[in-house]
């Protein structure tokens, strides 16, 4: 009874979002090793349960959290859904943490490439990108490569600390002399490889560097989720959920670095070549690179061998600053595709196929 009662309470505290939930998730993690190995009396866990009771109480009575956004949630999501996947997710990934790195990413890999095809909506979104932009690759093994990669990938960002502290040994950087002088631009990345390392050279170096991201549907996992792309790891790194302009424009007036994921499908924006075809593209980096005048570097991250990568400087484009403002963005943000493009056909296994990028 006592092990339900604090395993309810500890989901209260985690559905409101406290503060102390993340600390009694280890705490019931080591009730529960603790318990299997030793006889304890249930009495001497009165006083744990007692804690947990009082948290569970705070919690509840509390108001609830406002989140980016601020969407309204069902209650089966605030209750159920939501606490339940942040509950997996920290359990598995400081479970998972304690595996070494080339395990791990061999872990990850052999997972997704096992389960990612059973989802039969993603799958088919990657066969239908692939027939529409390169057919020759639209086959099961190409598609299990896919997969393979992309579990790699989740399952090294449990390690980011890891890559950080082994930079020399881990990453390498092709074309560093590039940009090692630019003292300020906007990075254009395309959904290729294990993206969250592309801030390691610049960290410690000045500028503070800012990486927008999509904000997840379950506000709860979102520090969870950014902990993989260095929530934490260093102070002159901080995030922007995509969409939030002001912050963007605030940051690049106090003269930070921008990363930018650029092969968004955002509906409604105009549509560029893209690998060959027309896609849906948001001029948004092109936009900001006019208004501050700022070059854009296009760079990507690909995989070396096993968990080792490489972060590649591609090109610099310079949006034209040539008349009309709406054209002059068209046509940066069409050479920043171009770039990309060209970065994806040399490591198309490594992009993110399942991403619905070229539906009108």
């Amino acid at each position: 009874m006592i092990t339900l009662g604090m395993f309810l309470c500890l989901w209260i505290c985690t559905a409101k979002d406290i503060k102390p939930a993340r600390i009694m998730t280890w705490g019931f993690l080591l009730y529960l090793l603790v318990t299997a190995i030793f006889d304890i009396n249930s009495l001497y866990l009165l006083p744990i349960f007692a804690l947990y009771l009082g948290l569970a109480i705070y919690a509840f009575v509390r108001p609830w959290r406002q989140y980016y956004g601020n969407k309204a949630r069902k209650w089966k999501k605030r209750w159920v859904q939501h606490p339940a996947e942040l509950l997996g997710y920290r359990m598995a990934s400081w479970l998972l943490r304690l595996v070494p790195l080339s395990v791990l990413s061999w872990m990850g890999g052999r997972i997704l490439e096992h389960f990612g095809p059973k989802s039969a909506r993603r799958q088919q979104i990657i066969s239908e990108n692939l027939a529409q932009v390169m057919p020759e690759n639209n086959n099961p093994e190409f598609i299990r490569k896919i997969w393979n990669n992309w579990g790699r990938t989740f399952a090294e960002g449990l390690k980011y600390g890891t890559y950080r502290r082994n930079m020399g040994r881990l990453v390498t950087v092709k074309n560093w002399d590039m940009v090692k002088d630019l003292p300020q631009f906007l990075i254009a990345m395309p959904h290729l490889g294990f993206m969250a390392l592309m801030a390691l050279p610049f960290l410690g170096r000045g500028p503070r560097i800012g990486v927008t991201y999509k904000y997840p549907s379950n506000p709860l996992t979102n520090d969870v989720i950014l902990e993989s792309y260095g929530l934490g790891q260093a102070r002159d790194l901080h995030f922007i959920p995509v969409g939030n302009a002001i912050p963007m424009v605030r940051a690049l007036r106090n003269g930070d670095i921008l990363n930018i994921n650029s092969d968004q499908r955002p509906s409604g924006a105009p549509y560029l070549n893209f690998m060959g075809h027309p896609a849906r593209t948001s001029p948004g980096i092109a936009q900001l690179a006019r208004k501050f005048n700022l070059p854009v570097v296009v760079g990507h991250v690909r995989r070396t061998r096993g968990a080792k990568h490489e972060i590649v400087f591609d090109g610099i484009v310079n949006v034209p600053r040539d008349g009309d403002a709406a054209t002059d963005e068209m046509r940066g943000m069409q050479m920043v595709n171009d770039v990309m493009s060209r970065a994806i056909l040399d490591a198309p296994d490594e992009y993110l196929w399942m991403h619905d990028r070229w539906r009108p």
